[in-house]
């Protein structure tokens, strides 16, 4: 039976921004420059309704996004999709499960097992979660219910998952990449420039014990990607896998945390705010606020496609490969 509601999706995102407009955080237009970044997220999650939130919040979408821009060899190898776990008990690992319309919902299959009870009953219950509602992030309503199975991708030292590279992108133009360790295990997270320096501040999870990486041999391309797949957006987040030969591109992210990063120093915060010049071009909404259509796109090479951000070519109710057990 469906959960009942006492208000609307949008009644609640009006009553979240009256209530943090009233405890004196700025999200307003009319005081952009002064923002910090997570000012502009919260502003951007709560007023902004923008059709490409909704590619980049479904992961089959996210993909022939990607797919048009970068082409397919630069994702996960797409193993099977399904309606039901159980179409996934048979499939013998190695893979990644995930769910096609949240994050954090994952599981990993390792060599030769399949998934036990447990993980089952699990991913079912992905499948009963309205992701939107958990933080109120609308990008999250047009996102498919199913599950992936995805290539199960590994490090250059066999980890799995393998370091995670998120890029900050403002109008395709990197100004800051974390990355991530040991996330399912002993979570730790540093913060670099472009140019691969590091930044001196923390981000929720502690520094790693090393903190002197040398420079990632494929740097430049993971910032090549980033820059074209943020391009013409006001600020896209691109997580990124360096895998030796291949570069991955794991999710597009609009609104990390959804808003409520805590920076330390805040001076971060505040700096990031700064870099974030482009402003929602605004539209009415009834009910809503702003709305906004990011527009453009950019291709590393010339493939042929009609896609725009609101509809990408090629999506579809119930995409390929299939079936979940082989």
């Amino acid at each position: 039976m469906a959960q009942r509601r006492m208000l609307s999706f949008d009644a609640l995102l009006r009553l979240e921004w009256v209530s943090r407009r009233l405890l004196g955080q700025s999200l307003s237009l009319a005081a952009w420059d002064r923002m910090t970044f997570n000012d502009k997220l919260a502003y951007r999650r709560l007023r902004v309704r923008d059709p490409a939130y909704q590619i980049f919040c479904d992961k089959l979408r996210m993909r022939d996004y990607v797919a048009e821009r970068l082409g397919a060899e630069n994702l996960p190898q797409l193993l099977a999709v399904g309606e039901r776990a159980s179409e996934f008990r048979a499939r013998k690992g190695p893979y990644v499960l995930k769910a096609n319309h949240g994050s954090g919902m994952v599981t990993f299959v390792t060599e030769a097992q399949v998934l036990s009870e447990d993980q089952l009953r699990e991913a079912e219950s992905w499948l009963a979660t309205d992701y939107a509602w958990g933080q109120l992030e609308w990008g999250y309503q047009g996102a498919r219910r199913l599950l992936l199975a995805e290539e199960l991708l590994r490090g250059q030292d066999g980890s799995t998952p393998p370091p995670d590279f998120k890029l900050f992108t403002f109008d395709g133009q990197v100004v800051m990449i974390e990355v991530h360790t040991g996330r399912f295990t002993d979570h730790r997270v540093m913060m670099r420039r472009p140019d691969w320096t590091l930044i001196e501040a923390r981000w929720v999870y502690r520094l790693p014990d090393r903190t002197d990486w040398p420079r990632p041999p494929n740097l430049d391309r993971m910032l090549d990607f980033a820059s074209h797949l943020g391009r013409g957006i006001d600020f896209l987040r691109v997580d990124l896998y360096e895998l030796g030969d291949r570069v991955v591109v794991g999710e597009l992210t609009t609104c990390p945390a959804a808003g409520d990063d805590k920076f330390d120093p805040q001076t971060l915060d505040a700096s990031l705010g700064r870099m974030w010049r482009r402003r929602p071009r605004q539209l009415r909404s009834p009910g809503v606020g702003a709305v906004t259509g990011s527009g453009g796109s950019s291709r590393l090479s010339a493939r042929p496609s009609a896609a725009t951000p609101g509809r990408p070519a090629g999506s579809r109710s119930r995409p390929r490969p299939g079936p979940a057990a082989r």
